[in-house]
């Protein structure tokens, strides 16, 4: 019979960093993600951590003004607080920071008010080139169009889905994630989850990412399950920190197939592989919401006219909706990050 895998007596689930999860730390509640992260800058002893609570404060003293400033003035600080969070990251990789270029370019004389015309660049350096990098992800020069980066964000996906209401959805909701062990000689271990249930349907399931496979809860006959079916070896007897090693390599490279929302619960999700639908991008929230904000960034300091009549647009609410729900999306990812915890709020969260 499979057996959830436990450490301490702590059945381990997936966690939200895609790099270095701490699997030794408990869950992180707290009402301001970014107090937690400068205190746990200021205990580190890792000389770069002192550059990166700079960029960390900085990024803090950006979010703060974000939230006074009108939607009209918004994504200039909002950008500026997700480029220092990044940089903030990257130093705690031994990212060199002196004289980094933004790694993401636009067209200033673009006038259209459709964000189907709108497109950037992704640089082949960078601060986004770095990022890119850290989470294994395409650090080719690229060009993206802002609608595509939009419909790939899982936090406004339903948003999205929305304004556009003949695009198909990508996401599907899961739940119950754990690492499980095999049912023979109970060596090796995989990631198990349960479909939400109003997506147990053949066009949802048709779908599903190939890296996974359909299995079963001998305790719930009801829901359809899935595992992946790469395994992680899990030997009980072996040296736990041999164990934690392989728990770690095996992590980062599932994480990937993983998004979560913001929230008061973990919401995961699973992204579709939708043959011949040219918008999916394979890239993780962070690197999305960075490119997506320093458009609108351009757009406020270059082209205010232009990001004006978008906010008169049918796009309005899309928009409006990643400027205020994507930013703090972000942060909660960097700030897990860069700390290899999960973080979650109380409740109620100050920033």
């Amino acid at each position: 019979m499979p057996m959830p895998i436990q450490i301490n007596g702590k059945v381990i689930t997936l966690m939200k960093p895609y790099t270095k999860a701490n699997y030794g730390s408990k869950t992180v509640l707290t009402d301001s993600t970014f107090e937690y992260v400068e205190l746990w800058l200021k205990r580190q002893s890792k000389t770069k951590a002192k550059e990166a609570l700079f960029y960390w404060q900085q990024s803090q003293s950006f979010y703060k003004a974000s939230q006074v400033l009108p939607i009209e003035s918004k994504p200039l600080t909002a950008y500026y607080c997700c480029m220092n969070a990044a940089k903030a990251l990257l130093a705690m990789n031994d990212i060199e920071m002196e004289n980094i270029s933004h790694g993401v370019t636009g067209k200033r004389n673009d006038r259209s008010i459709n964000i189907k015309n709108h497109h950037i660049t992704y640089s082949a350096r960078g601060v986004l080139n770095h990022l890119s990098i850290l989470f294994n992800e395409d650090r080719n020069k690229t060009e993206y169009c802002i609608y595509d980066l939009l419909y790939n964000i899982p936090c406004i996906h339903r948003t999205f889905a929305l304004t556009y209401k003949n695009i198909p959805e990508l996401f599907v909701p899961i739940s119950d994630i754990v690492f499980e062990t095999t049912n023979t000689i109970r060596k090796k271990a995989y990631l198990k989850f349960r479909i939400d249930s109003r997506y147990n349907n053949g066009n949802s399931l048709r779908y599903f990412p190939k890296c996974f496979e359909k299995t079963f809860d001998e305790n719930d006959v009801v829901n359809i399950y899935y595992r992946s079916k790469k395994r992680v070896e899990w030997d009980i007897h072996a040296d736990i920190a041999k164990r934690l090693t392989a728990l770690d390599a095996y992590h980062t490279k599932q994480r990937k197939n993983f998004y979560y929302i913001l929230g008061n619960k973990r919401l995961w999700y699973i992204k579709k592989e939708l043959p011949n639908n040219v918008h999916i991008i394979k890239r993780s929230s962070i690197t999305l919401i960075y490119g997506v904000m320093h458009w609108l960034s351009e757009l406020v300091r270059y082209n205010p006219d232009v990001f004006n009549k978008l906010l008169s647009s049918n796009q309005n609410w899309l928009i409006r909706e990643f400027i205020n729900i994507c930013l703090p999306q972000y942060i909660d990812e960097i700030s897990c990050e860069i700390t290899g915890s999960d973080i979650m709020c109380t409740g109620y969260r100050k920033q």
